[in-house]
């Protein structure tokens, strides 16, 4: 009986943590940015002290947690086809590129003064920063992505306390580094650094050259 109560209590854990989850967000090394105001404030401390320490290392220590709804987005991809023409008008496709994705996001932030500047502070040095932030949705999780637009607006209509605030991304592809050692043809190497060059003093004869302004080839 005590074998089926712990499986239950784990089950009704596991439950309600899908349910209470955030599903919506931006993340860095795993940390929360910007999440939904759902968020429990323990949770959310936690959080606050996590990417503190991660931005800080990376060199961006105005990116700190906070709180905003996701009121719009949008994600697009291209995979154009290459084509080459042929005899009478005709075109011949040969190839297809992979483009990087871009992510857009539109989040809304209320509350009191201190409260919109931090999340104004947040978006600003996400838009700064050459991190690479993962995007959270229910669905997907888009990862490596780095802000190249951000742009808000204030209107009367939407109060005074309201600042809808839109983020743009880019898929930044990263790839490994190849490196050829032994290679068939000693010219294919990759150049390899020895360390720095000491200066060496010329020798008699060419500086007598440079003094003559330079050698005459026979």
């Amino acid at each position: 009986m005590a074998s089926v109560a712990l499986l239950l209590a784990d089950a009704e854990d596991l439950v309600l943590g899908s349910l209470l989850a955030p599903t919506w967000g931006i993340y860095l090394n795993g940390a929360p940015v910007i999440q939904p105001a759902s968020v429990a404030g323990q949770q959310f401390s936690a959080a606050l002290q996590q990417i503190a320490s991660i931005a800080s290392l990376l060199g961006a220590p105005n990116i700190v947690p906070v709180a905003a709804s996701t009121v719009e987005f949008e994600y697009a991809g291209d995979s154009p086809i290459s084509n080459y023409p042929q005899e009478q008008g005709g075109f011949q496709s040969y190839n297809k590129v992979y483009l990087p994705f871009d992510v857009k996001l539109r989040l809304a932030c209320g509350g009191d003064t201190t409260n919109r500047q931090s999340f104004l502070n947040t978006c600003i040095a996400i838009r700064k920063s050459f991190a690479l932030f993962d995007i959270v949705t229910p669905e997907l999780t888009f990862t490596s992505v780095n802000c190249t637009h951000i742009d808000w607006r204030r209107n009367a209509r939407e109060g005074v306390e309201l600042i809808q605030v839109d983020l743009w991304f880019q898929e930044i592809s990263v790839t490994g580094a190849v490196s050829f050692t032994n290679t068939q043809q000693p010219g294919d190497a990759a150049p390899q650094s020895l360390g720095n060059v000491q200066p060496q003093t010329p020798s008699q004869y060419v500086a007598n050259g440079f003094s003559a302004g330079g050698f005459s080839v026979q």
